[in-house]
């Protein structure tokens, strides 16, 4: 699908500032004072320590919701989704009520029922008319609505303005295809010294930015079969096509890193620390470019994802669940608190006003452009409520905006995508770390333990 992207939709959601106010249970959803006896609900999602603004923002909006909503007491756990450990965890039943789960994994806790039917609960929200139906399809089964997104992303090509200038390159005019990356990166290098793009290889942060490659040059990884289950062919032509133009460019050009095993943290902060000139990132990364890396606002730059002839970027996001041992209570109380903290500042212009204020007070960027959940006419109220506090360079940001709105978003793959992503690692390691590595081998030796995860997933 296409889809207009719109300024502002990330900002309060992926900031959590607390709103802390008490006037936001006007609508209907959020005031349980006269529910029937008290209910304690554990949620994922907090800030990390490493952002003390948006992690103190996160608890003021409990104390907020827990003052407007007397009977609910929602507890914060600082626990990262896994899916291998989470399976033993929900089967116990010592997982959190509200599950925060990237966009990959619903369809396994669907399909092993372990999350709860959220349809009765997510229709009582005053706001569940206005959402985008797009991306609430993905979430269902059998017509009954499994989880709620929080936040979605398309990814694109972060680069270093700076650096642009310096190799002669003209900042505002960034590249649009790979073979543009390609020159870019090899002019960024011989002009500066500084590696002209850099990719991740690890933590299944390889696999999953090959997936994105592979689409970029028309290609896909998982496909729906007749029988209704999907197959997975990881060693396609299109892979193929993606890391050979990286093996160009890190052993013909020598226009990457030297060090090739990088992770997710390890690309963003030596990106923000001006060690690599480009790489392939999503627009909310800038949140972390600034609080975490303290990176140079001036310096950012981020376009639409490079193309090869697939006119798609790859999109996923940040889904809200509740565990299927939840009670009814437990459940409704969850849904409650996922409209307050995660929606409300994406519908209601008074919460988003709000929120971008407090967090242009607290340095929290505002204005970070984000694929939208609700229709049209509710983004166009929220970009124009936030509008005078917005604190991003959009000028830095159009380049993506512009681009993006001409591909198509593609979403990760449906089925068991973590452990594809994990089995595809190897294959983007060993094709940057050693020259004599050829890709479609490197891939052949993946697609065995991608078809087994797939299969078991779907048993």
């Amino acid at each position: 699908m296409k889809m207009n992207l719109r300024w502002g939709a990330a900002v309060a959601a992926t900031a959590a500032v607390g709103l802390a106010l008490s006037a936001c249970t006007a609508s209907g959803s959020t005031d349980t004072s006269t529910s029937a006896g008290p209910v304690t609900i554990t949620v994922m999602g907090i800030p990390a320590t490493t952002k003390p603004a948006a992690r103190q923002a996160f608890m003021d909006d409990i104390a907020a919701f827990e003052k407007a909503n007397p009977n609910i007491t929602v507890t914060p756990t600082d626990e990262k989704w896994n899916a291998q450990s989470y399976v033993t965890e929900l089967a116990g039943g010592t997982a959190p009520t509200l599950l925060w789960v990237p966009l990959t994994d619903p369809p396994g806790l669907i399909a092993r029922k372990q999350v709860a039917d959220l349809t009765d609960d997510f229709a009582q929200l005053s706001a569940s008319k206005q959402f985008n139906s797009k991306v609430l399809e993905p979430l269902k089964s059998n017509g009954k609505l499994y989880g709620i997104p929080t936040a979605e992303y398309a990814l694109g090509l972060a680069y270093n303005r700076d650096l642009f200038t310096k190799a002669g390159l003209d900042p505002d005019k960034p590249p649009t295809t790979w073979k543009q990356v390609e020159a870019a990166a090899k002019k960024i290098t011989e002009a500066t010294g500084v590696p002209g793009f850099a990719e991740m290889t690890a933590k299944s942060s390889g696999g999953w930015h090959l997936t994105a490659g592979t689409y970029s040059y028309g290609g896909t990884m998982e496909t729906l079969g007749k029988g209704g289950k999907y197959s997975v062919q990881v060693d396609n032509p299109d892979a193929v096509s993606y890391l050979d133009q990286l093996k160009t460019m890190r052993w013909k050009d020598k226009s990457m890193s030297a060090n090739a095993l990088l992770g997710y943290d390890d690309i963003n902060s030596g990106f923000a620390a001006g060690k690599y000139a480009m790489i392939i990132s999503a627009p909310d990364y800038y949140t972390n470019y600034i609080q975490q890396y303290q990176g140079d606002p001036n310096a950012f730059g981020i376009t639409a994802y490079p193309q090869a002839g697939g006119n798609t970027t790859l999109a996923g996001g940040s889904v809200a669940m509740v565990n299927a041992k939840a009670t009814k209570a437990q459940t409704a109380a969850a849904v409650k608190w996922i409209d307050y903290h995660w929606l409300r500042p994406q519908y209601d212009t008074k919460a988003a006003a709000t929120v971008a204020k407090t967090n242009a007070a607290a340095k929290i960027p505002v204005g970070i452009p984000a694929v939208p959940l609700f229709n049209t006419a509710t983004q166009d109220k929220i970009a124009a409520a936030i509008k005078p506090y917005v604190t991003i360079k959009t000028a830095n940001f159009e380049p993506f905006i512009n681009g993006t709105a001409k591909l198509k978003l593609k979403a990760e793959p449906p089925v068991a995508a973590q452990l594809v992503y994990q089995a595809l690692d190897p294959v983007m390691q060993a094709v940057l770390t050693r020259q004599d590595a050829d890709p479609e081998t490197e891939l052949k030796k993946a697609q065995s333990a991608a078809e087994q995860a797939v299969a078991q997933a779907q048993q």
